[in-house]
Parts: C-alpha cells; structure tokens; sequence
C-alpha cells in the first residue's frame, strides 16, 4: 500500500492514531468524515527518499487491508515501519503536513 501523488484514490481509513515524542496518543478516530480528511492529508506525497530526517512521531492507520505504523519527522517526512527483513524502505514527504499534524494535535516548531 505505497500510494503517492495526485490522481489516486487513497484508502479508505477504519481507524487511526497520532503518538507523539513522548508516546502519547494527542489524537484518536474513528469518525469517517475526519478519516477522510486525514486520508486526503497524508496520502498527498512525492517520495523523497534523498531526505534527512529525524523521525520524532508515529502515525497508526487502519483500513480494510489491515493496520500500518508510520514514522514521521516534524518537518513533514515519513517512512512505514516494518518489522521483517525489507532492506530499503522508501521516505515520502508530506505535501500539507503542517495542516494534517495540527489536526491530529501534533506539534511543529
């Protein structure tokens, strides 16, 4: 489930969670309407995987498929975390991710 850019249609969202530096959930939901905003937010990236970043927070998203952990950095990248042996894992950045992490009541200095 690697989806980018414009022109896609993005998962439908069941569930999803914000944690932030200190691993605490700020933000929780199962509401569809803010799912669906949620979703528009985040699935809007590029890859940029040339990209430094200190991942600070973690992500939780829900659907149909199942349930994926993203790691994110304030200044908008971020990687799925995987548990396994996948060797490479692609960095994307965030398009509008000031107005997704102020949604979810993350913090960016």
């Amino acid at each position: 489930m690697l989806l980018a850019g414009c022109g896609q249609s993005q998962p439908k969202l069941t569930h999803f969670a914000a944690i932030n530096e200190r691993f605490q959930t700020v933000f929780e939901t199962k509401d569809s309407d803010q799912l669906k905003t949620i979703s528009e937010l985040f699935y809007n990236r590029h890859e940029a995987n040339n990209a430094a970043a200190e991942f600070e927070y973690l992500l939780d998203l829900t659907n149909a498929d199942g349930a994926e952990r993203w790691r994110c950095s304030a200044n908008g990248y971020c990687q799925r975390r995987t548990t396994g042996t996948e060797m490479q894992v692609s960095i994307y950045r965030l398009e509008r991710y000031r107005e997704l992490y102020d949604l979810i009541n993350l913090t960016v200095e």
